[in-house]
């Protein structure tokens, strides 16, 4: 039986040695891109090592060559996903005008896209590991630390503009509205009863007009 230790390793967006050359890196890639999809179909606790290196086309020595573990396979994974989604919202926001539509946007982008969806998926692996784990704790902080930063950014701009009233405290609106995020997202990852992405959207909407619409006729309703 394969070595899927418990011990989990910090994940890197990049490792020295053969994953620092251009065919180590895409190699990698392969290995990630495999954990994903088997993640989501299955579960990380149903997935062998053996099974990532088989969707990979690649022996499971050569997967090992690359982490430490499955543990570690699922936090790079997470890491890996996260970045491309982060990069994906900015560049989706770059060049969008209203600060209303871009915070609807944003908060398009930060919720599930369906019950299935892998990124959330996989943030759900981690986040039950993170409780028994301070590493783990921390790999997530850093992460999410990208979308508040994010977050805080279209609330910055949306201010400059005089779109937004400013918060009375800009780190704690971007801390409350964030976990209210995350908390839509978990309504819509189960398996019954789930809410709309519509309607999760129009919640979070509804509690951004709330706090910084300053005159209610300002903010529009949708």
């Amino acid at each position: 039986m394969e070595n899927e230790s418990a011990q989990v390793t910090a994940a890197a967006p990049r490792r020295r040695g053969p994953a620092s050359t251009e065919n180590g890196q895409r190699s990698r890639d392969r290995v990630l891109q495999a954990a994903l999809d088997l993640i989501t179909e299955a579960g990380i606790d149903q997935v062998r090592v053996a099974e990532i290196a088989r969707r990979a086309g690649m022996s499971s020595g050569q997967v090992m060559y690359y982490f430490d573990s499955k543990e570690h396979i699922l936090l790079e994974t997470l890491v890996w996903r996260d970045s491309q989604d982060i990069e994906g919202t900015r560049a989706a926001l770059r060049d969008v005008t209203g600060a209303w539509t871009r915070l609807k946007q944003f908060i398009g982008f930060y919720l599930p896209a369906s019950p299935t969806d892998s990124s959330w998926i996989l943030w759900m692996e981690v986040w039950a590991r993170a409780p028994h784990n301070r590493q783990v704790s921390q790999l997530l902080e850093e992460q999410l630390r990208l979308w508040r930063d994010e977050l805080a950014a279209i609330v910055d701009r949306g201010v400059q503009e005089g779109t937004f009233t400013p918060p009375a405290a800009p780190d704690d609106f971007t801390l409350r509205f964030s976990a209210l995020l995350d908390g839509l997202a978990i309504l819509h990852l189960r398996q019954m009863h789930q809410p709309s992405r519509k309607r999760l959207i129009d919640l979070a909407m509804a509690t951004a007009r709330a706090e910084l619409g300053g005159d209610s006729a300002a903010a529009p309703a949708d």
